[in-house]
């Protein structure tokens, strides 16, 4: 696989499968760093983009590094993300965003 091709797996994961990255190719200690969350595993990120993903009501990748996201309570949301790719496997993410509407609509669910 491509490095674009498994760049657009992630993305489709977030934009047609509602958060389910079982089908992208996270190494097994992917390292994620994100202003609200980070982790040091695939498995951690996956059971979190599963959670989030169900929240999301639409993703759109505007440009290969700067996405825009929309929530109920939040609205839309852009942010710039680089993925780093090794053989075909995504080995680090890194989120880049603005948090502070994010975090106050968790903390008033409780989340």
């Amino acid at each position: 696989m491509s490095v674009l091709e498994t760049v657009a797996c992630y993305y489709d994961a977030w934009q047609t499968k509602r958060g389910d990255f079982s089908d992208v190719p996270l190494a097994d200690d992917f390292e994620f760093v994100g202003p609200v969350a980070s982790f040091d595993n695939a498995a951690g990120y996956r059971a979190m983009a599963r959670e989030a993903g169900q929240a999301v009501s639409s993703f759109a990748v505007r440009r290969q590094f700067d996405w825009e996201m929309a929530m109920p309570g939040l609205g839309r949301m852009t942010a710039a993300e680089l993925l780093e790719v090794e053989n075909g496997t995504i080995v680090r993410g890194e989120l880049i965003y603005d948090a502070e509407a994010l975090r106050r609509v968790m903390a008033q669910s409780g989340a």
